[in-house]
């Protein structure tokens, strides 16, 4: 009897000590990863442009500035795109976005405000792009919207997070957004600085913050 006993405090004892090695484990797993940021601005790591349906075969590469305007027959789109390789540190493609924010800067609001749609556009496009281009490109579905406001010389956001977070996992589909009216039947133009601006902090940006 006192043999039998002895043997199943034994194995008591080594019950527990299995259970601590994995308590351990699981403690160490759960420490919370390093968070960085990347933010992207200027000439060597954004594509903008803009395009004009009444003239449907002209470019405005390296104009200092780009155009939404609602108008049936004479729209104009904005487009915008930021090549991810250009962060400082890469972003692993095996994780993906916490927040993602773009910025653009309105030089000249429109007189009455506006609501302008960003939608991810999933084919290439250049500096180039011509409106008759542009309605041969593909584009998803509308991500979010920009309230223009009717005040000048202010910088807008839209959370772009979810078409980020699909970017990270595949690089080389970063083509971006296009910038729209959601009307074409009032004329209004809103004038946006592109990454040729002279002031460096009205410059299209892209800010994105992940876990490495």
């Amino acid at each position: 009897m006192l043999l039998a006993a002895t043997v199943g405090v034994g194995a008591g004892v080594g019950y527990a000590a299995s259970l601590t090695v994995n308590s351990w484990h699981l403690w160490a797993g759960s420490q919370p990863l390093t968070k960085a940021q990347c933010t992207l601005t200027g000439t060597t790591s954004t594509t903008n442009t803009y395009v004009v349906q009444s003239s449907p075969n002209s470019n405005n590469s390296g104009s200092t500035t780009m155009l939404v305007r609602s108008n049936s027959g004479s729209q104009d789109w904005s487009f915008v795109r930021f090549d991810l390789s250009k962060c400082p540190i890469a972003i692993p493609t095996t994780g993906g976005a916490d927040t993602a924010t773009l910025t653009l800067f309105i030089t000249t609001a429109p007189a009455s405000s506006r609501t302008l749609t960003v939608t991810p556009v999933l084919t290439t496009w250049a500096s180039t792009l011509t409106w008759n281009q542009a309605q041969l490109l593909t584009y998803g579905t509308q991500t979010t919207t920009i309230t223009t406001g009717t005040t000048g010389n202010t910088a807008k956001t839209a959370t772009v997070t979810v078409d980020v977070d699909s970017l990270i996992k595949n690089p080389s589909a970063s083509f971006g957004w296009r910038i729209a009216d959601s009307s074409s039947t009032t004329s209004a133009t809103t004038t946006f600085a592109t990454s040729s601006n002279t002031t460096a902090s009205h410059r299209p940006q892209l800010v994105v913050n992940y876990e490495k």
